[in-house]
């Protein structure tokens, strides 16, 4: 792993969320730098795809078919209330989350 990786990910541990931009403003690296750091950093497990991340903790959620994403809250979907937050998981199409980027215990274990 090259030191710029080290950097990326230390700047994603010490937050909750970022977006690319965010990522190179704080880091100084380019757009192409970063990319390159996703792969290296996904190929060596210590980021993941959302959809890989849903896939592998899909059986520790609630078993409901409509369980809401973390931001929700657990109850937020009920059928028979009305939502609390703007939409569940179940609702949400690929397109707003297929570039999402989760990091793993693993970086959080290594470079906490």
């Amino acid at each position: 792993m090259r030191d710029i990786d080290i950097k990326i990910i230390k700047f994603l541990v010490s937050g909750k969320a970022y977006s690319d931009t965010a990522i190179l403003k704080n880091t100084g690296v380019t757009f192409e730098e970063l990319q390159k750091s996703y792969e290296i950093l996904t190929k060596e497990g210590y980021l993941e795809n959302y959809t890989d991340y849903l896939a592998r903790t899909q059986n520790s959620f609630n078993s409901k078919e409509n369980e809401c994403s973390s931001s929700c809250g657990k109850n937020c979907c009920d059928s028979n209330e009305k939502h609390s937050c703007s939409s569940c998981s179940k609702s949400i199409p690929e397109e707003d989350y297929k570039n999402i980027k989760v990091v793993t215990e693993k970086a959080v274990r290594e470079f906490e």
